[in-house]
């Protein structure tokens, strides 16, 4: 009989470990296989996807996730060579949201394309070149994502000289700046006195102008968003670093109370204001008999604004109009943080991307795309996107199925809603852990479950048990996931006549291209801004709250306007209930949001390995603030803890064996 050394046993042992080693390896990479369903293809959906797939493929090289799923109601982009060729006179009006059901807004970043080729923003227009995620995803597609004027058509022009020269003359009749209009023909703020002055002397003059308006104040709300930017700064550090524990944020709340906005996001924009001394003008505020009011007596508070020639109220006048245009809610009605985020775009260089913001959507599937085929990855078509409208969403212990109707689209080990909760229409359901009847369905306790705190006398007198467990019981939901949000509808028409009558400007005075409005000349006009987009075709975008009538539009436009295109957000006699543009922050009282994760199955089912589906909610973070560069935060947080539930990335702790922790 052969024998063998100890050399060569153990190097034959060595070779079997190995050999089981990768069995299992293989068997737990083949095991893996994770599928991702997103429900919503705007700035949350999109931005999430990619977002998760840099993690798959670009932190953990893992190759984990099998499919990310984008649904919408909207249809997804044509491919990139078929949008060149419809590019430019297309002679139909395209939005980048249709064709979708009756009664579904659609993604609140979206565009149209008029015949001759230009592209109007109807929602969120402006984007700020500090907002460092949107930044991101530009640099990572430049040939597509192409930074352009803001509130601009966009359309291209003839490269002709004499055509450039026509062109020139055009723009030099074509309004520039903002005002601010009172109503009943009255102006807080007119058209800038410069406008017709050489550009540099305008640099120039228009500042020192704001400056003696607003004096003190100026600098003090400058200073206030100058702090908030550089919190803004730290929230992308923190997002980046993944190898802490204290960066994974369950909610929004955690985040701002990190980098010190959390006092801000609870109270009103006016408490806010008062805390940095800014004066007030009660006067130009509607209902201020019934606002609560501070001492005003005494030499101190001498409004003595009034009685200097070109002074101004910052706070009722640009303050108040802004937060108008951007969100259709007063300063009463925002709280503090989303008020700064308002204003952050004054005097900064601000941009759109040419031919419409929605192509960031677009880029930001197709950059996740790319990840996969750059990668050494199986090819196949991991980043999906789908028109559906989801109806619900039935969890059981180990997976979760999507139904559109009555069709199953399959089961998902995460589920992501990147849409308004309240605006969804989807059924959320499970079965009961508790239940001996595994076939009946229970509503998923999305605001969480906690113990009943009954007595064990009364509990041993009744069984205490329902569908979540022993004692346990579904919590309610917070205001923020319930209260609809604020609507607005945006119009476009072209052949356009202002009245200047009706505005009290005469002949000679000059339009500006912005037209804000303080809150009597909101309820007074209908309209919450005016933006003229092309003096000679006489194309114009409004925002309003509701449609405007047929009459609001003629006196208005003048009666031989054509409107172009009509976008409800909530406006709409159908879509009011369903729609809306932007949460109605009720002044920081509905601040408490609903954490990312709003169901784990493992806990649900009381399952110890923490193996389970689960459900995150991206829009979460809607409830202090909404932008396109907040929706694109709320992303990047629910994907790192989405990565981290699925062992794509882990904090240190997490990677440190037990008996050293």
């Amino acid at each position: 009989m052969r024998q063998f050394s100890s050399l060569q046993i153990l190097l034959l042992l060595w070779c079997l470990t190995c050999r089981l080693l990768h069995a299992e390896i293989t068997a737990s990479d083949e095991s893996k296989g994770y599928r991702i369903a997103t429900i919503g293809g705007g700035i949350s959906g999109t931005f999430t996807a990619k977002y998760l797939a840099e993690y798959d493929v670009g932190t953990s090289r893992d190759c984990s996730l099998d499919e990310i799923v984008v649904y919408d109601v909207s249809p997804p982009p044509p491919p990139r060579d078929e949008q060149a060729q419809t590019d430019g006179d297309t002679g139909t009006i395209q939005s980048s949201s249709d064709p979708r059901p009756k009664h579904w807004q659609g993604s609140r970043v979206s565009s149209i394309t008029l015949s001759d080729g230009s592209t109007i923003e109807l929602g969120a227009s402006i984007i700020y070149s500090g907002n460092q995620l949107v930044v991101d995803m530009i640099q990572g597609d430049k040939e597509y994502l192409v930074k352009g004027k803001p509130m601009s058509t966009g359309k291209t022009q003839s490269k002709d000289t004499s055509a450039n020269n026509k062109q020139e003359a055009m723009m030099a009749q074509e309004p520039s700046g903002f005002g601010i209009y009172h109503g009943n023909q009255e102006w807080l703020l007119k058209p800038s006195p410069f406008s017709s002055y050489p550009l540099f002397l305008q640099s120039i003059l228009k500042p020192l102008y704001f400056i003696w308006r607003y004096n003190i104040d100026l600098f003090r709300l400058r200073q206030a968003v100058q702090r908030a930017i550089h919190a803004f700064d730290i929230v992308y550090e923190l997002l980046n670093d993944t190898s802490s524990e204290v960066t994974y944020f369950e909610s929004p709340m955690e985040m701002w109370e990190a980098i010190g906005l959390r006092s801000a996001a609870g109270i009103t924009f006016h408490d806010f204001l008062d805390g940095l001394g800014l004066s007030r003008d009660r006067s130009l505020e509607l209902g201020s008999d019934d606002v609560h009011d501070v001492a005003e007596t005494g030499w101190w508070n001498f409004n003595w604004r009034k009685w200097i020639p070109g002074m101004g109220c910052l706070r009722s006048e640009l303050v108040t109009a802004m937060a108008i245009n951007t969100y259709n809610q007063d300063l009463n009605q925002l709280n503090g943080l989303v008020g700064l985020v308002s204003y952050v775009p004054a005097g900064r260089d601000l941009f759109s991307i040419e031919g419409g913001n929605h192509k960031l959507m677009d880029s930001a599937l197709y950059q996740a795309a790319k990840l996969y085929e750059s990668s050494k990855c199986e090819p196949k078509q991991r980043i999906q996107r789908h028109q559906k409208q989801i109806t619900a969403v039935v969890s059981d212990e180990n997976s979760m199925e999507l139904l559109s109707n009555e069709e199953s689209l399959g089961t998902f080990d995460i589920v992501i809603l990147a849409a308004p909760l309240q605006q969804s229409r989807i059924q959320f359901l499970t079965y009961s852990p508790m239940a001996l009847d595994r076939s009946i369905l229970y509503p998923m306790p999305l605001g969480g479950v906690h113990d009943n705190l009954d007595s064990e006398e009364d509990d041993a007198a009744s069984s205490g048990n329902n569908e979540h467990g022993q004692r346990s019981f579904a919590l309610p939901l917070p205001s923020s996931a319930t209260t609809p949000y604020t609507s607005v509808v945006s119009t476009v028409v072209s052949n356009a006549t202002l009245n200047g009558t009706h505005f009290g400007l005469s002949n000679n005075e000059p339009w500006p291209r912005s037209i804000l409005v303080s809150e009597r000349g909101k309820l007074l006009e209908g309209i919450t801004t005016l933006t003229i987009l092309s003096a000679d075709a006489g194309l114009i975008k409004t925002f309003s709250s509701e449609e405007l009538s047929t009459e609001q539009r003629n006196i208005l436009f003048g009666p031989y306007h054509i409107v172009e295109y009509e976008q409800s957000w909530g406006g709409g006699r159908e879509q009011a209930k369903d729609g809306g543009a932007t949460p109605n922050f009720g002044g920081g009282r509905r601040s408490d949001s609903l954490p990312y994760i709003v169901y784990q199955g493992s806990k649900h089912w009381g399952k110890t390995d923490g193996k389970g589906p689960a459900l995150y909610y991206v829009n979460a973070i809607e409830s202090s603030v909404a932008a396109i560069e907040i929706s694109a935060i709320g992303s990047k947080s629910t994907a790192k803890l989405v990565a981290r539930q699925l062992g794509l990335i882990s904090p240190w702790n997490d990677r440190m064996p037990r008996e050293e922790l």
